[in-house]
């Protein structure tokens, strides 16, 4: 006798403003992300270049001299 009992409420529709506040944080969030995904290649790439570090070097009797004209060939 399902027709003599009443249908249930419907569901209020979300705050426009809520739901646009909403997506304002889920995008910002998401360029957050992509910033902090970018920092994080940045630093593998430099990492496996080396940079400055291999210039500085323990190894290199000249480490301190840094890079000069006669190390560059000119």
């Amino acid at each position: 006798m399902s027709f003599l009992s009443p249908s249930p409420p419907s569901m209020p529709k979300p705050d426009p403003a809520l739901v646009a506040a909403q997506k304002k944080q889920e995008e910002r969030l998401e360029a957050q992300e992509r910033d902090e995904m970018s920092a994080i290649a940045a630093r593998q790439r430099a990492r496996g270049r080396g940079g400055y570090r291999t210039l500085l070097s323990p190894l290199r009797p000249d480490a301190e001299k840094g890079v000069t004209k006669e190390t560059l060939g000119a």
